[in-house]
């Protein structure tokens, strides 16, 4: 650490930084907005010095450089101890942050600033975290920490984890009775240790060298006692300026940091960054994408005004069902334009080409067309369509050739349903959920490779609810309605668990229940919103554990983000508050809400897409009722779409009527 005191130190820091954003400032005008890089690494060489030959000096303006090239904008640096600090001295909101995980992390929620992990760099050795090291002076007769009973301890202060957090965590193990004081800093707690005010202290292990080389302490005064458990060290954060799109090419500019010896070098790295990023959702594989969760990881902070139109592709039929994606292909449920037969297509990932088709007879007429309403399933290479009128084809999904086919209505001896077969089948293990309805066999499993019935229920007629699968209480269960009650029944069996049987009487029963936590979330037309939780035997308990009056939508199944339900009934846009007893929020009145609507979360936003074509991302983390984007996919097209959107990476799908459009989501 430098040997000047912390108030110059800080103020040597603010005319570097300033310096380098003068640098920037005369190119600016004529180029992209600048990404704002916060750096406040302990070893960067501004914050540090260089009183020991390949340690705290840290030239993070190479890495600035390598950013700008990557990125092809201008990076402006600010180096400070301090985020509040930094955030005086910055021109804009930052887009990166580079520090240790826990003061990074501290300093953030002081300030409100969301922040998420990019990339962890690996030091000289390779590693990624440190340690926090107990300094007894050299005189000291302690062999371990249960030898400072009764002694002062010094420690770091809170936000520095590895000499606060981790100490305590430390002493705790060792069933040590120390008496601890924390001190403002790591250098105030050395110090203390060197002055006789405590007889041990407790800092970073980097630190030692450079207080004996800085003159902070005698070399060879002190000796390392023992050491905490490992915690994060250095790592890369953006904050909500950072899109999607800016994210990869952030990561892939961190990613090459490896492949250069001169970086490395500046860095004083081994082996550069660490990816932290999640894995993105690949594929949108089911109904609500992956675990019929209805969320979207990558959801972009912001749509773009004109979002890159990648394909689009013709269609014939009612926009009822959404399509189902992977990397490689896209599938559409369609109807030929006489109504007559039902038409899957399946498209090219990369063009929308098509690859091929299953077609055949479905001339029956229905409410509301009598087009597919279930989403398609893919799994393990093979893909489930399923038909308003009951036809069920398993195919494969590279080809298209049929595997096994059923028929829900004949095969079951049930008659056909107002509206047609809308409930998506689940996939579960080797077995293929399906809701007939029939009075022999409401709920039925198939051998999902030959079709074959593996169980049969009895019970009620079927709803038009898709079933989810979950593990509630230790029990795992398939949940969903049937057109007098919700259910959960054995995967294994069949056998029903429980039924819930709503007291205002029986509902469409449309939307799909949704997981909170460990509880269940209902939203129906006549038995409004509720929250249920289950007994120690996973039975849903019958008096909900939160209601609400307000919201009572027919086919909106809400989406949770943040601790807030977001759903629409009738015109309205509702923003229920979980953490307030499911207290209705903010309520808004719109048009385009009348309908049906369909909700996607994601981080801190919901996307919404509306019946008539109006594609909106919300903000999820606010008490009001706020846009972020307001986007009209299919200009001066009349667009009349249930189906739900499909997402890939950072594609969008959407429908109408009479086209499938691949939207990119970030720049």
């Amino acid at each position: 650490m430098p040997s000047e005191p912390l108030s110059r130190r800080r103020w040597g820091t603010r005319l570097i930084a300033g310096a380098v954003l003068a640098l920037a400032r005369p190119v600016l005008a004529a180029t992209k907005e600048p990404v704002r890089l916060i750096v406040m690494d302990p070893l960067a060489l501004p914050l540090s010095c260089s009183c020991v030959p390949g340690t705290g000096q840290r030239r993070y303006s190479q890495l600035a450089v390598h950013l700008k090239k990557v990125l092809g904008r201008p990076v402006t640096i600010t180096f400070e101890e301090s985020l509040a600090l930094a955030l005086e001295l910055v021109s804009g909101p930052p887009h990166l942050i580079v520090g240790k995980d826990s003061v990074v992390r501290f300093d953030a929620r002081k300030r409100n600033l969301p922040v998420r992990p990019l990339a962890a760099l690996t030091d000289r050795a390779g590693a990624t975290e440190l340690k926090g090291v107990f300094l007894v002076r050299q005189t000291s007769t302690a062999k371990s920490l249960a030898d400072l009973a009764g002694k002062i301890i010094a420690l770091g202060p809170v936000e520095d984890e590895e000499t606060h957090g981790a100490a305590q965590r430390a002493l705790a193990a060792a069933k040590s009775e120390a008496k601890v004081k924390s001190f403002g800093s790591m250098d105030a707690a050395a110090l203390a240790l060197a002055d006789g005010e405590a007889d041990a202290a407790v800092v970073s292990d980097f630190l030692p060298p450079l207080l004996e080389g800085c003159g902070k302490l005698d070399k060879g005064s002190v000796r390392v006692l023992a050491a905490t458990d490992a915690v994060p060290f250095s790592r890369v954060f953006a904050t909500d300026a950072v899109d999607a799109a800016l994210e990869k090419q952030i990561a892939d500019a961190l990613a090459a940091v490896s492949k250069s010896p001169a970086l490395l070098a500046a860095l004083e790295s081994k082996a550069g960054f660490v990816s932290l990023r999640p894995e993105p959702v690949m594929e949108w594989a089911d109904w609500r994408g992956p675990g019929r969760k209805g969320f979207v990881p990558q959801l972009p902070r912001r749509l773009l005004v004109q979002p890159k139109r990648l394909w689009s592709a013709p269609l014939t039929g009612p926009a009822m069902a959404g399509p189902a994606a992977t990397t490689q292909f896209v599938l559409v449920p369609d109807k030929t334009a006489d109504a007559k037969r039902d038409l899957f297509r399946c498209l090219k990932a990369t063009n929308g080409k098509e690859v091929w088709r299953l077609e055949y007879s479905a001339p029956d007429e229905l409410d509301y067309s009598n087009a597919p309403r279930a989403t398609p399933v893919i799994h393990d290479g093979l893909a489930y369509l399923q038909g308003a009128l009951g036809h069920l084809h398993c195919v494969e999904l590279a080809t298209g050739k049929v595997v096994w086919k059923a028929h829900l209505f004949d095969e079951f001896r049930t008659p056909r349903l107002t509206w047609g077969a809308s409930v998506s089948p689940l996939v579960l293990d080797d077995k293929l959920i399906i809701a007939p309805g029939a009075k022999e066999a409401s709920v039925v499993a198939l051998d999902r490779r030959t079709g074959k019935v593996i169980w049969k229920t009895p019970g009620h007629a079927a709803a038009y609810s898709a079933f989810i699968h979950g593990n509630f209480d230790g029990v795992a269960q398939v949940i969903g309605y049937d057109v007098a009650s919700l259910g959960g029944w054995d995967p294994q069996t069949g056998r029903r668990l429980w039924e819930l049987v709503p007291p205002a009487g029986a509902d469409f029963n449309v939307t799909t229940p949704v997981v909170v936590g460990s509880q269940l979330l209902l939203a129906a037309e006549n038995n409004a919103t509720r929250l249920h939780a289950f007994d120690r035997q996973g039975r849903l308990v019958a008096t909900p554990t939160l209601k609400n009056k307000d919201l009572a939508p027919d086919t909106c199944t809400p989406a949770v983000v943040n601790g807030k339900v977001f759903a629409t009934a009738y015109g309205d846009m509702f923003c229920l508050d979980l953490s307030t007893g499911l207290k209705t929020l903010w309520r808004v009145s719109n048009d385009m809400f009348h309908d049906h609507v369909t909700l996607v979360a994601g981080p801190d936003r919901v996307l919404v897409w509306t019946i008539g074509g109006d594609l909106l991302l919300l903000d999820a983390t606010g008490d009001r009722y706020q846009v972020i984007s307001h986007l009209r996919p299919f200009p001066g097209k009349a667009v009349d779409s249930m189906a739900h959107p499909a997402f890939v990476g950072d594609r969008l799908y959407l429908r109408s009527p009479k086209e499938l459009l691949c939207l990119r989501l970030g720049e």
